[in-house]
Order: structure tokens, then sequence, then C-alpha cells
């Protein structure tokens, strides 16, 4: 199975002000691809006051495209995959946002999320926040930038299935006792 990991970075509160959409694609036995898309948010949400977060400024991304000009690569990149992110209701919920203000249908695929996963498996931890769990696990990170993120979180992942001695993400899930959502 596909498995594509997703880190939506925001230019602000809204859901709708996306500015970054990491990736990182799975698919039998290995990493695939890693990079990230920069976006000039839709002019409704095109203020920047998460700036101090991920060093994205609206300077960066005035001459980028919008959202709406991705969409479809996203969606044939999405086709048969499972999304994983980490805290995946944000990154759902920035993609639905993001589908909604430009009217576009919702994509549809089932996603799992990371910080449940390493709560099952590394329960030691006194938080699993990316950083956290990266830095437990040895995986380099550069937080808040799409492309490491997305990348961080599909190895989280990956390390907890070996873990578990289990390369198929469903049988994985299936042992953790953790189950795919649906994206409506």
């Amino acid at each position: 199975m596909k498995i594509v990991a997703l880190d939506f970075e925001t230019a602000n509160a809204s859901s709708a002000s996306a500015c970054s959409l990491g990736v990182a694609v799975y698919e039998d036995g290995e990493i695939l691809d890693s990079f990230e898309w920069y976006f000039k948010p839709h002019h409704r949400y095109n203020y920047f006051t998460n700036t101090h977060i991920h060093g994205i400024r609206k300077e960066d991304v005035q001459d980028e495209n919008e959202f709406v000009f991705y969409y479809e690569e996203l969606c044939a990149l999405l086709e048969g995959a499972m999304i994983v992110a980490h805290n995946a209701p944000f990154d759902i919920g920035v993609l639905n946002a993001m589908c909604d203000v430009y009217g576009l249908d919702h994509i549809k695929c089932p996603y799992i999320d990371t910080v449940v996963i390493s709560r099952k498996v590394y329960p030691e931890l006194y938080n699993h926040r990316l950083n956290t769990v990266a830095e437990y696990l040895d995986i380099d990170l550069k937080h808040h930038n799409g492309k490491s993120d997305a990348y961080a979180c599909l190895m989280i992942l990956l390390k907890a299935m070996q873990a578990y001695g289990c390369f198929d993400v469903e049988e994985f899930l299936s042992k953790i006792r953790i189950y795919p959502r649906n994206n409506m």
C-alpha cells in the first residue's frame, strides 16, 4: 500500500491559509520521494501571523501558485494511498478547508495519525509532539519545515512498524488496534 505523509504550514490561524505542504511518499518498501510545495494563500487569508513558527513570510510566497494549481497533482498522488500525518486532524482540516475555499471536492482517503500511534508504541515519552518523538527515535528534523516534518512523520510510522516486527501497515495498525479514519 502506498503511504503519503502530509504536513501543512499555515500563514495564520485559519485552516484555509496554507502556505506550504510537505510530502513524503512510501511504497513497496521504499521512500520514493519527499518534497515541499509553497503556496500563495487565497486572497482572503493572505496575511501572515505564523511566521514566527515556520519562518515563511508573505514575501516568500507572493510569486508562488495558489493551492488550486496543485490540486490535480495531489489527487493523483493520493489515489489509492493512505495519508499519514502527525496530529492528522489539523492537516486533514487544512486539506479540507483549502478544498472548500477553492470549491474543490474533498480528497477522500483513509488517514492515520502518528501522534496516536506514538502514544501506543512509545507510552514512556513525556509528550508525543513531533520533535519529541523524532528526537527519541533519532530522526533528523528541521521542525516546522513541511518537507522535514512530513519525512519525520513517515519515519515515525516506519520505525513503529519495525518495533513491532511488522512491515505491512494494515497488519501493524490491526496489531496496535488503531484503525484508519476516512476523510469525508
